[in-house]
């Protein structure tokens, strides 16, 4: 039978794995810092140099492309403060969760907001990075969907309150379109009154013109018979007063009683016709 100590020194396969697995992690954690790092200072440098020499700079000072700088940046920006709140008192930086670089790369992918649920949502330990590029994928999709749900009810909304406005105005609309209508009315049924008024006005005018007409035109047919007579009086007058002559020439005393005969008739007509 084995003692204690031949137990603990003896090297078996799952050992082996367990210590491999341990400085796997350790490598990858230790690499994943030190990118973080890398991106920190990357960051820093950015800013001091000038427009247009940055890919330069890149390639002649760090051996990186654009494209690797950029996604060492991201890393520090996603992660940097992270590895900042988790530094000790002595300023040793702690390990991260137990991310690979690969693996702080594709969950970038993820919004900031939802990261630290998403991990802690899977097993970032054991998933493989085609699973988590399905996962990461698979949220994207979601949120995508959900953001497509959610732009059609923010347009349903849109239409709904646009409606409602459009609702509102027609019935505004339709009230002064009525308030219109009422004052129409009463505008026609004072045109009307106007109309009726000058129609009278008109008539009372027409009659009052025909009346003068009928009067002027009796005048002067009144005027033309007056004439007439008053002609034929005079002449008849006159042809009485030459006989009258010639009788009293032949007889005085038959002269004197149609003398007082004619005189009578134009005094009884004068006072009957004229007014004494």
């Amino acid at each position: 039978m084995s003692n204690m100590g031949d137990i603990i020194s003896e090297r078996t396969p799952l050992l082996i794995a367990a210590e491999i697995n341990i400085i796997k992690h350790q490598t990858e954690e230790m690499v994943l810092n030190n990118f973080i790092e890398i991106g920190r200072r990357l960051t820093e440098v950015k800013i001091m140099i000038k427009h247009g020499e940055w890919g330069k700079w890149l390639k002649e000072s760090v051996g990186f492309s654009q494209n690797r700088a950029e996604k060492l940046m991201r890393l520090f920006d996603a992660y940097g403060g992270q590895q900042l709140a988790l530094r000790g008192a002595g300023g040793q930086a702690q390990e991260l969760p137990n991310l690979s670089y690969t693996h702080a790369l594709i969950l970038l992918g993820v919004p900031e907001e939802d990261r630290a649920q998403f991990i802690n949502d899977i097993d970032i330990e054991s998933i493989t990075t085609r699973e988590l590029q399905q996962a990461v994928n698979d949220l994207k999709r979601s949120q995508q969907e959900k953001a497509g749900i959610q732009k059609t009810l923010d347009e349903e909304k849109e239409k709904n309150t646009q409606l409602a406005k459009e609702c509102d105005n027609l019935k505004k609309e339709t009230s002064d379109l009525r308030k219109s209508k009422q004052e129409l009315q009463q505008d026609v049924e004072k045109k009307a009154m106007e109309n009726k008024k000058l129609t009278e006005n008109s008539n009372l005018k027409s009659y009052q013109r025909v009346s003068n007409e009928l009067a002027a035109a009796q005048i002067k047919l009144l005027t033309g018979k007056v004439a007439f007579r008053y002609e034929t009086l005079d002449k008849a007058f006159k042809e009485l007063m030459y006989e009258m002559d010639l009788l009293a020439k032949i007889d005085p005393q038959v002269h004197a009683e149609y003398k007082k005969m004619v005189n009578d008739f134009l005094i009884k007509a004068m006072e009957k016709r004229m007014g004494n």
